[in-house]
């Protein structure tokens, strides 16, 4: 004999409980949005100082995020039934919701993939600057050292 399958958030589906933690995430994601913003000036303008203190700070976001991710799964888990259930006012804005959170992350990743090619594009430009370095004081030195020998003294100041 089988058991029927339990919903493991409550029966009915709690849609007061998902409203919370999508609030919750969407805020989330709005402060993601901002951080993204402030991070791609910051990065534009290279000051490595204040991105690192964003990045921290993004860092605590996105783990709030995931944190209400894996609290969302039950929800996520039975989706159309959770649909199912809700009045047609709740399905709208659960849909409006998601879309918004959605849009928000794919500003972001468009954001963060921007960044990453400018810093990529950077380093590279750096890295040949300095192999350039590298080789402009190895020829200085070469160059140096052939005519800069200087001829063994002559004379010498000695007491007898």
């Amino acid at each position: 004999m089988t058991t029927p399958h339990r919903n493991p958030i409550n029966a009915p589906h709690d849609h007061g409980r998902l409203r919370l933690l999508l609030d919750e995430q969407e805020t989330l994601f709005v402060r993601l949005d901002a951080l993204s913003k402030r991070q791609q000036s910051l990065v534009e303008s290279e000051r490595t100082d204040e991105l690192l203190r964003v990045l921290t700070e993004r860092q605590t976001v996105i783990d709030g995020i995931a944190g209400l991710a894996r609290e969302l799964q039950p929800f996520r888990d039975q989706w159309e039934a959770v649909l199912a259930e809700a009045k047609p006012e709740q399905r709208d804005r659960l849909a409006q919701q998601v879309e918004r959170m959605a849009d928000l992350a794919a500003l972001v990743a468009t954001r963060d993939d921007a960044d990453r090619k400018l810093m990529e594009r950077r380093r590279d430009s750096l890295a040949g600057e300095l192999a350039g370095t590298g080789r402009s004081k190895g020829a200085v030195a070469a160059y140096a050292g052939a005519t800069t020998q200087r001829p063994a003294a002559k004379f010498q100041d000695r007491e007898a």
